[in-house]
């Protein structure tokens, strides 16, 4: 079982849990939007040798929300990973992301090339990109969204089995036992029912997007080599952004598996942790 643990961050404290022990191979793992940590409880204990770090992002599962005048674009949370990191005192790392995750270590790899040994991208790799012109309609719809958003409280569900329905069905659907998992961190119950906790400002558009440019930058800064999972069924093949980061990185391998968005919690989580541990430089010495 992982312990859990706590970071306390300026002005927000993350939540986490932790696999390994010191002395081992240390790697930190972001998990996607409106996800949590569980979404690596499948797969971090397949990954022996590693002193693995899955944090709640801010707003998400057991972590606290950020301030009221404040937003959550994709940037803060490179800066949030980074702040663990040091906080552990990880000079150099190798970080692993689902989805949105992804995206972020791809981020923390070109702000930071110099601490990121490798990157493991699962389902993903570039955030929502956007053009430059229409950057002042964005940022208007995003203050709104955000305006109303924070006006908001999520459903609440009188029986749980609705609650965990929902999630299955939902914006990235779902087998019943991930959304199980994902609620051991998430749901919680309230007055009248059962509620997903997430801040609902989670859900206003980015208050800026990166440009196709701003992506290439970031890349072409990479040094770690990147090993990317991609599901059968996954909602980015033929994505332009995906399908050009992957002529940009130095040092760059694409696995195709069976399954989708959430594979890594589906049945693919066996050969996803047989194919990081050989790509981190992990002996299976069982």
């Amino acid at each position: 079982m992982p312990k859990e643990r706590e970071f306390e961050l300026p002005g927000l404290n993350l939540a986490a849990q932790e696999w390994g022990e010191a002395g081992q191979l240390p790697v930190i793992a972001a998990h996607g939007w409106l996800d949590n940590a569980g979404s690596f409880d499948l797969l971090a204990p397949l990954l022996s040798g590693c002193h693995l770090l899955a944090f709640d992002a801010a707003g998400h599962g057991h972590s606290s929300s950020r301030s009221p005048d404040s937003a959550y674009n994709i940037w803060q949370e490179v800066g949030d990973l980074v702040e663990i990191a040091d906080i552990m005192s990880w000079e150099r790392f190798s970080v692993i992301g689902h989805s949105r995750g992804a995206a972020v270590a791809t981020l923390v790899a070109g702000t930071f090339p110099d601490r990121v040994e490798r990157i493991v991208l699962i389902e993903g790799g570039a955030p929502l990109l956007g053009e430059a012109d229409q950057a002042p309609e964005n940022l208007a719809k995003a203050l709104l969204d955000r305006r109303q958003s924070s006006r908001r409280s999520g459903r609440v569900f009188v029986d749980r089995a609705l609650a965990l329905a929902e999630r299955a069905n939902g914006f990235s659907k779902v087998e019943l036992r991930t959304a199980e998992i994902l609620a051991r961190r998430s749901l919680r119950q309230v007055e009248g029912g059962f509620q997903w906790h997430a801040d609902q400002r989670l859900k206003a558009d980015s208050e800026f997007k990166l440009t196709a440019d701003h992506m290439r930058a970031f890349v072409a800064r990479i040094t770690a080599p990147a090993l990317m999972f991609i599901a059968e069924k996954s909602p980015f093949h033929g994505l332009p952004a995906h399908e050009e980061m992957r002529t940009l990185f130095a040092d760059f391998e694409q696995i195709l598996l069976p399954g989708a968005h959430h594979f890594h919690l589906e049945g693919a989580e066996t050969e996803i942790a047989a194919r990081t541990r050989e790509f981190l430089g992990l002996i299976d010495t069982a």
